[in-house]
């Protein structure tokens, strides 16, 4: 029979209790801190010439780094780590046949995350291991900026995620810049890394208002095709 209605289970999921809160906040301190280990290993490896770092073994080292958490079991989703031109690749996937190698004469964008018992997390990171270029510093400061106003925005609890997503996007629209996916999603606690209903994007159709103990991603973004 066709779908009448969203299920009551997916809002009854998406606003937290205050045990799973917890949970998401201990669960994110924990993988923040193995995140920096991680990318602490390969910013040495990069530094002393090791010429073997490539896509793939930017995954491998964050996984190696979130199995020492007893907590952790898997990997939320597919990490995303992509060299340059690749990380212009929205959900871009490497594989070890024809992954990149990672040095610093680029930048890396790494979407990772972890599926603790207590918690889930979503995380994306860009990186320059050397020095970057002016375009590129200015592109990362207007997406910082973009991700600073929409984490500091205060709006009544009745408003829905399309009607904030512009907060994210004003620093590049005022540079004639734009990016082509959502800005936010939901997040469950230890359960799928993208949940519904809420969302914070363009799409006007979502009028899911965002309540108080809703968890939603922060992902804006900015790419040049072929180049980062």
């Amino acid at each position: 029979s066709p779908l009448l209605a969203p299920s009551p289970i997916s809002l009854l999921k998406a606003v937290k209790n205050a045990a799973e809160i917890q949970g998401m906040r201990h669960a994110h301190i924990r993988d923040g801190a193995a995140v920096v280990r991680a990318f602490a290993t390969i910013n040495q490896r990069i530094q002393e010439g090791d010429t073997t770092l490539d896509e793939c073994s930017v995954d491998e080292e964050l996984c190696k780094a979130r199995k020492r958490d007893p907590l952790f079991f898997e990997p939320s989703f597919p990490t995303i780590a992509g060299f340059g031109g690749n990380g212009a690749i929205v959900h871009y996937v490497a594989k070890p046949e024809s992954c990149a190698r990672v040095d610093a004469s680029n930048l890396l964008l790494v979407d990772s995350g972890g599926q603790y018992l207590d918690g889930t997390t979503d995380v994306t990171r860009t990186f320059h291991f050397g020095q970057p270029t002016a375009e590129e510093k200015d592109a990362f400061t207007r997406v910082l900026k973009g991700n600073i106003a929409l984490d500091s925005a205060v709006f009544p609890s009745t408003t829905p995620g399309c009607a904030i997503d512009a907060f994210a996007r004003q620093h590049l629209w005022a540079a004639g810049l734009d990016y082509g996916h959502g800005t936010g999603h939901g997040v469950g606690a230890a359960l799928n890394v993208h949940e519904g209903p809420q969302s914070i994007s363009p799409r006007f159709s979502n009028l899911q208002p965002l309540l108080p103990g809703m968890i939603v991603s922060n992902e804006p973004g900015f790419y040049l095709p072929n180049r980062f």
